[in-house]
Order: C-alpha cells, then sequence, then structure tokens
C-alpha cells in the first residue's frame, strides 16, 4: 500500500490489543484514513449507526455477543460498511458463516501488519468505486435513477459529455446518434432533451424498425378523417405530438427511402401534412436519429438519400462500444449495483476483485445493456454481499478463458517469447494466484513488495493492480 493516497476513508477499530491497534491506526492515518479506536463494541455501532463509515475492524477473541447476532447488527446499522473480523485460530465453519452474514473477511491472529494493510485496502474496494462513481460526471435525463445516463470517466465518454451539454444549449434542430446496439445512443438523446430548454416539452420516440412502412407513416405524421377505411376521425402523429420539444428516431437507416423523403422535407421546411391532409401544418419539433448502420455504406449503396444523410449529419454523435472504453466498466458496474440494490432491497457492496478482472476481460458485444442485465441477474439470483466471479454467467467465464490464465497474452503456443514478456506473465501469474495479495505475491516470485511495485508501473498494470 502506498503511503499517500488520494481517497480518504473512515474506519473504525473495535476490540483490538493495545499494540496492534495502535500500530495499525498510525498505519492508516499515516495513509490518510480517518481512523476511530480504542472503542468499546457498543460505542463502536453506535458511531457506525450516526456516522456514515467505509469499514469496521473488530476483535471477536473478547467478543460478548453472538456473531451472528454482530454481524446483523452491523448490516442493520450501516449496509455500506465493510466488515473484517480478527480472531485467535478462526474455525473454517466460522469464516463461512461469517462470510453468509456479510463480513468482509477473517484473519486469525498474529496477524502481519503488511497483510493488515492489504485486506483492509481490498475492503475499502466498494466504498472506493461508490466514491469514484459520484464525483464522475452524470446526466440525469429523468425523474428516476433508470433514466441516468451515466457518461463515465474516460476520454471518449468526458467528451460526449461535453457534446450533448453544448448540443442541449445550442437548441439544435438536428442530430445523429451512431454506434452499437446497447451503447445507451437514447440515452443520449434523451440527456440532450432533458438538459436543454425542452426539458418541460415533449420527449416522442420511435423504432422505425419496428412497424410497416403504411403504419411507421401514420404514427409519425397522423392522418385525416376518411384517409383510409379505418379513418373513423382525424389522428395527431407523432411529429405533432412533440410540438416544441423532441421526436426521436431510432433505428433511422431502416426506414424506407420513400418516408425518408418526407422526413427531409419536414426537416428543411419544419412543415408536414398529414396522411390524406390538402394543407401544410407547422411545427418546431427537434429532430433526433440514431443507428447501429453504418449510414454512409447504405448512402453508397443507394439504401439511404444522399441529401437526407447530410442533413442529419449536421452533429454527428458517435457513442464507443464498451469494449472501447474498458476503463468506464467498475463506474457502470458500481452504478448499476447501486441502482438494483434499491430496486431488489439488496445490499451487495461490489464485484470482487476477482469479479472485477472477468468483467474487464470481457469484450460485451451487448454492451452498457448487457452489463446492466448481468448486474441485475448477479444481484436478483446469486449475490448476498459481493458479486464473485461465480455469480456471472457462463459467456463472461468463457471470455475470461478465451484470454488465457494471464490476460492479455494471445501469442500462438510455442512462438518464443521475450524475457520481458515472460516476467510480466509471470508477475500477473503471481498476482493471480495470491488474490491480488502483493506481499503473497512478491513472497512467491522472490522480491520485494517495493520491487513488485516497480514491475506493476514499468509493464502498465497499475490500475489492474492498484495501490494496496
Amino acid at each position: 500500500m502506498t503511503k499517500k493516497q488520494t481517497a480518504v476513508f473512515k474506519i473504525v477499530l473495535t476490540g483490538l490489543d493495545k499494540d496492534p491497534r495502535a500500530l495499525l491506526a498510525r498505519s492508516l492515518r499515516g495513509l490518510g484514513h480517518e481512523i476511530s479506536e480504542n472503542l468499546a463494541l457498543e460505542e463502536a455501532l453506535k458511531l457506525l449507526g450516526r456516522t456514515s463509515y467505509d469499514l469496521l475492524v473488530v476483535d471477536i477473541d473478547r467478543l460478548e455477543m453472538d456473531l451472528s447476532d454482530l454481524l446483523k447488527t452491523c448490516k442493520r446499522t450501516s449496509k455500506e460498511a465493510a466488515i473484517v473480523l480478527v480472531g485467535s485460530g478462526i474455525e473454517v465453519e466460522t469464516a463461512f458463516e461469517a462470510a453468509r452474514l456479510g463480513a468482509y473477511k477473517c484473519l486469525s491472529k498474529p496477524i502481519e501488519l503488511e497483510r493488515m494493510l492489504d485486506v483492509v485496502d481490498r475492503a475499502l474496494d466498494g466504498a472506493r468505486l461508490r466514491r469514484e462513481a459520484g464525483s464522475v460526471r452524470q446526466i440525469v435525463v429523468g425523474y428516476r435513477q433508470a433514466d441516468r445516463f451515466v457518461v463515465g470517466k474516460s476520454d471518449l465518454m468526458q467528451k460526449i459529455a461535453e457534446v450533448i451539454e453544448k448540443v442541449s444549449a445550442s437548441g439544435a434542430s438536428t442530430v445523429l446518434i451512431q454506434g452499437d446496439s446497447g451503447t445507451g445512443k437514447e440515452l443520449v438523446a434523451k440527456a440532450i432533451h432533458f438538459l436543454g430548454d425542452t426539458m418541460d416539452r415533449p420527449f416522442m420516440e420511435i423504432n422505425c424498425s419496428s412497424l410497416p412502412e403504411n403504419l411507421l407513416e401514420s404514427e409519425l405524421f397522423g392522418y385525416e378523417k376518411g384517409a383510409f377505411t379505418d379513418a373513423k376521425k382525424s389522428k395527431q402523429g407523432l411529429v405533432e405530438l412533440a410540438e416544441g420539444g423532441t421526436l426521436f428516431l431510432d433505428e433511422i437507416g431502416e426506414m424506407p427511402l420513400s418516408l425518408q423523403s418526407k422526413l427531409l422535407r419536414l426537416i428543411e421546411t419544419k412543415r408536414f401534412r398529414r396522411i390524406g391532409g390538402v394543407k401544410d401544418i407547422e411545427v418546431s419539433t427537434r429532430i433526433m436519429a440514431a443507428t447501429n448502420r453504418d449510414l454512409r455504406k447504405a448512402k453508397d449503396q443507394g439504401k439511404f438519400r444522399d441529401d437526407l444523410y447530410f442533413r442529419l449529419m449536421v452533429i454527428p454523435i458517435y457513442v464507443p462500444a464498451l469494449r472501447e472504453r474498458k476503463e468506464d466498466i467498475p463506474i457502470l458496474a458500481s452504478f448499476f449495483i447501486d441502482y438494483f440494490n434499491q430496486e431488489l432491497n439488496r445490499s451487495v457492496r461490489g464485484l470482487s476483485r476477482e469479479a472485477q478482472e472477468v468483467t474487464m476481460e470481457y469484450d460485451w458485444p451487448g454492451n452498457v445493456r448487457e452489463l446492466r442485465n448481468v448486474i441485475e441477474r448477479a444481484i436478483l439470483l446469486e449475490s448476498k454481499d459481493l458479486i464473485l466471479p461465480e455469480h456471472l454467467p457462463s459467456d463472461l467465464q468463457r471470455g475470461r478463458a478465451a484470454h488465457g490464465s494471464i490476460p492479455g497474452s494471445s501469442r500462438a503456443e510455442g512462438v518464443p517469447i521475450s524475457l520481458k514478456e515472460a516476467e510480466r506473465r509471470a508477475v500477473a501469474e503471481a498476482l493471480s494466484w495470491a488474490g491480488g495479495n502483493k506481499s503473497k505475491a512478491a513472497r512467491a516470485l522472490g522480491i520485494t513488495r517495493q520491487t513488485l511495485r516497480q514491475k506493476l508501473k514499468a509493464y502498465g498494470m497499475v490500475n489492474k493492480y492498484p495501490p494496496g
């Protein structure tokens, strides 16, 4: 663990023997954390309930209450705080039961300081991710958390955030949002709408691939009474219903050419006619469109109008696939965990470090939508406290296996590798074997912990195995 931390956490120590407690408290304060120590258990629990704390370390050797009651009380008092238990000769059954009831870790005495600092750092991972997610710019596009579009911390998404804010302020009349399925194109459109002056105006949307041409036209432009057999009365279309607001056309690449010409006229003149109508209707509706198709290619093939393409491309926004911004995965996962904890009345603290590694090694063909579904499934069906690798779908496990035991290794079997690559693999394998415990990995490699830190920095692995 490094001597300087940007994140400061609140930690409570209770029941520990004087000397190891003082040493641990001094070390943690040296890292910048706020420590409450030398507290009786009852006092510590009251403190936990009054103030938001991130970690509780409890010595259970002289515990006067049942361990299960203690853990239930802790979880009831503070759902967010991680719990680390220490004691003499903790049995396997006790450790399993403690884990089942929400304890992060059980450690048997005597405990080396480095080992304790490692455990504390890993226990704070959930709090660290929640804090990081809270500090990342989020664009609120509705009154429910489910309607938020989390921009993330990657450079790609921060640039999109800037574009969204500029477009929403400008009142631009046409926007084209491109990207793979599940990347959040609709949420980008909602963000633009709800951030600007149109936030109190209608937001109407339709999927252009979901209806046949005649029904799509009537849904968009409406019709007059008697326009066709079943037209018993006049009907407003979405273009009219979105007056002063936004009409969002999803899968615009699937719109028939005949309707594309009518859409172009609407964009250029702000006028249209209902089906069967004889007079123009003027509107001030903003048109935003989205597609996962290559519209340039469709244009060149004659499947999309040139003039409409260039009219929509006045303000293009490309939403990158999740595999292009993997640094956002922990932030998004934390966001969805918080959301589904509220929706499903759970108290999952986050992903274990091993589960997070699985999510980082997977390519996410379904993008953010797939990640959202994976987190919902894990919380609903599997996880009690931490989401573990076994709580994730088999597709993710196979994706990890496809990467080999050491992430990033893609050389064919039998092809020689450099000494530097061999060393990098050895470091990664040792850390994987040690469960991320740097002291244990360093001992296995026959090097000091400081040397291991230097090698992580040299091989660009610090983000994968952060200071701890």
